[in-house]
């Protein structure tokens, strides 16, 4: 079975936050949406969906899902029933979204794409427009952490026309597996950072909002949105907020890719949450600073972060 794989990794060398990912921007690991989405992979021929040689644990979130399709004739409504229920706030329009999903076409059994297979998760804005109106409306609801089986009429899909690389037949019922793994709610906004008089000498931590999601835990993916300043300047030396609010990062935690600071104190923190961190320099940049001069040698930092997703990760 496939294992799930986080999105593509980049180094953010000016800050030393060894490794980040990326979640937005041109050219990086995100696809184009086209119009209508998903659209399958022209350059990919449909493939069989496998029979299994032993039972297929489907709320297994670290596996890519098999899609059996039901006996009899496809239902003329829309679908949904919730496979892995997930945790948190559910997402609605607007939400701009992370997913990892499996499509197969209903007659043929025959899968037609997988975010699994191509290596990279798929983002959109719900309640766009951006993806066929099946997904739209199917995925409305969902929790992070969940996993959702839908079941898409025609009307929903590509209708009379089939999809534009002839992958889907015309008035082809579509069945897919989806996995929610983040969300930038639409309501959520960068929020003020006050900067302590003092220089921190341990770490602090504080719950600006408690989520209701999944708890971190070490080895987590995670996907945050942050803002960070310097203690004794008061100004702000990064904020993936200011690079657009589809530019949240992804991390591991604890594979060393982040500062001592980060890697300690989001350990706990519920997804859905904003968290404040004073962190100390020895837990920062030391007697180095960073960034040619931006971050001061001895530098307190101040973070608040937003946690908007968080699963297992499996090598």
């Amino acid at each position: 079975m496939s294992s799930r794989s986080i999105l593509k990794i980049v180094v953010l060398s000016v800050f030393g936050f060894a490794f980040f990912v990326s979640c937005g921007s041109d050219g990086d690991s995100i696809p184009s949406l086209p119009t209508p989405a998903v659209e399958p992979d022209a350059t990919q021929a449909p493939v069989p969906t496998p029979t299994p040689t032993e039972n297929i644990d489907n709320t297994d979130m670290l596996s890519k899902p098999f899609v059996q399709v039901p006996e009899g004739p496809p239902p003329e409504e829309l679908l949904s029933e919730d496979i892995v229920g997930g945790s948190g706030d559910p997402v609605a329009a607007g939400d701009f979204l992370i997913m990892e999903y499996v499509g197969v076409s209903y007659s043929t059994g025959l899968q037609f794409d997988s975010s699994w297979d191509r290596g990279e998760p798929f983002a959109f804005e719900l309640g766009a427009g951006k993806v066929i109106s099946g997904w739209d409306e199917g995925i409305a609801g969902m929790s992070p952490g969940g996993r959702r089986l839908l079941i898409i009429p025609p009307g929903q899909a590509y209708g009379e026309n089939g999809s534009g690389s002839g992958s889907i037949g015309p008035n082809e019922t579509l069945i897919f597996i989806v996995d929610l793994l983040a969300s930038v709610p639409a309501g959520l906004e960068k929020p003020d950072v006050l900067s302590p008089l003092a220089q921190a000498t341990s770490l602090g931590i504080s719950d600006i909002s408690e989520g209701t999601g999944r708890e971190v835990i070490e080895g987590d993916v995670i996907y945050v949105h942050y803002v960070g300043r310097s203690q004794s300047t008061d100004t702000q030396f990064d904020a993936s907020w200011d690079r657009g609010r589809k530019e949240f990062i992804g991390l591991i935690i604890g594979q060393g890719q982040v500062i001592a600071g980060w890697e300690e104190g989001l350990i706990g923190m519920k997804v859905g949450g904003r968290r404040e961190l004073v962190i100390p320099p020895d837990l920062a940049y030391g007697e180095d600073g960073a960034g040619n001069g931006l971050i001061a040698p001895n530098e307190t930092l101040i973070f608040v972060v937003d946690l908007l997703g968080a699963y297992p990760y499996s090598y």
